[in-house]
């Protein structure tokens, strides 16, 4: 169970992982150990999943974010087990939901230009079991963030 003290600690941790146990330790007013424990904790209990470094895609050559909506005309067990073990696989694929409604998933893509969309488009006709509903090309993002809230979150200063 999750108390106040391990919502403060774990948004503190998404705002910034790399922050020293001590620097921890002194802005939630606790001594190290008990920091270290409550992490490690976290981390053996799977509320903290991994720790990455946050890369800025159009300075890698990414710039272009796509919404790639896609249909299953035949929905059934086999295919939505193909399709999914299939976008597990695809790099370019940064998120994918499984929805529900008239749209059967929503992709996240990121490439460099239009073109390499393109041709991750003619790589999606290949799938039998789907096709591709529409595609959004984002102009900009208004709000990108991986900081989920915390129960607490609106008590910190």
């Amino acid at each position: 169970m999750l108390d106040d003290t391990d919502f403060r600690l774990l948004t503190r941790l998404q705002h910034d992982a790399k922050r020293t146990i001590k620097e921890l330790a002194e802005d939630l007013g606790m001594t190290t150990t008990p920091i270290f424990e409550r992490i490690k904790r976290m981390e053996r209990d799977g509320v903290i999943e991994a720790y990455v470094a946050l890369v800025n895609q159009e300075k890698v050559g990414r710039p272009l974010i796509v919404f790639c909506n896609v249909s299953m005309p035949d929905y059934t067990p086999d295919n939505i087990a193909e399709f999914e073990d299939h976008v597990r696989q695809m790099p370019d694929v940064l998120e994918a939901y499984h929805l529900a409604g008239t749209i059967d998933y929503q992709l996240k893509v990121v490439m460099s230009d239009i073109k390499e969309y393109a041709n991750f488009l003619q790589q999606m006709a290949r799938l039998p079991m789907i096709r591709v509903y529409s595609s959004s090309i984002a102009l900009y993002a208004v709000k990108q963030s991986t900081v989920l809230p915390m129960p607490t979150q609106n008590k910190l200063s």
